[in-house]
């Protein structure tokens, strides 16, 4: 009678992961869903007999290496397919664009559409890689108490703060500046090809309620380069569905 009930209101993805994590730490969770099905939006449904497909989420990213890990999905079967290209977007006037895994190659792509943002590409990737270096201790810290932080609390704020200041005083004023900016206005300042800028924009409010002239929306921007080291997710899609 005195052990202490956790219940998980919805078997969605974020629901199925809490209960994971509750549960190697020796307790028990009690998971409850509406649904027939579990999943949340990573689940595989027949929308036709005999066909089955990702009806919601149709690609795992970004997906936190540390989670990949703790919970041994690779053990459970899981198999990612990662492709050389993280976005096409075609073009009305024929000029496609695309997102390679390989920076260089991507800058080559897009000298057809603007040499000015081929040149500034480069920069772009290696200034979200040393900002989402710095603040990805903040994917898999645990929040730390208001009142009355703990002695390690403070000690690993006092860690992600000296990260954030060996970004040198560039980085760090572009760190301060584009968490609250539009990503809108971000993708302005860094091109001037509107393909391009619309790519880098839509990065920024996938899955939000916002536009991209929304306040706040480059922070998805940052979150994505703590988590991948890009501030364009990749695509991965999980070979036979997401409820694989």
């Amino acid at each position: 009678m005195n052990q202490r009930k956790i219940i998980i209101i919805g078997a969605g993805h974020n629901g199925l992961v809490a209960a994971a994590y509750l549960a190697k730490a020796g307790l028990k969770p009690l998971v409850l869903e509406r649904r027939e099905i579990v999943g949340g939006a990573c689940v595989s449904e027949e929308i036709y007999p005999g066909f089955r497909c990702s009806t919601l989420a149709s690609n795992p990213g970004p997906l936190l290496p540390q989670v990949f890990k703790d919970l041994q999905l690779e053990l459970h079967g899981l198999e990612v397919s990662k492709p050389a290209v993280r976005v096409f977007a075609p073009n009305a006037d024929g000029l496609s664009l695309c997102i390679y895994e390989d920076a260089k190659r991507t800058a080559d792509s897009l000298a057809k559409v603007s040499v000015k943002d081929a040149k500034a590409y480069p920069n772009f990737i290696s200034t979200f890689a040393h900002i989402g270096q710095a603040l990805a201790p903040l994917l898999t810290m645990t929040p730390p108490s208001i009142d009355a932080p703990s002695k390690r609390e403070l000690w690993n704020l006092a860690g992600l703060g000296l990260k954030v200041r060996g970004l040198g005083r560039k980085d760090e004023y572009r760190l301060l500046r584009y968490g609250p900016m539009a990503v809108a206005d971000l993708a302005t300042e860094w091109f001037e090809a509107e393909p391009l800028r619309a790519v880098v924009a839509a990065r920024g409010i996938n899955g939000a309620f916002a536009g991209p002239w929304s306040a706040g929306t480059s922070a998805a921007l940052l979150l994505q380069a703590a988590t991948d080291g890009q501030a364009i997710a990749p695509a991965l899609f999980v070979k036979g569905g997401m409820a694989r």
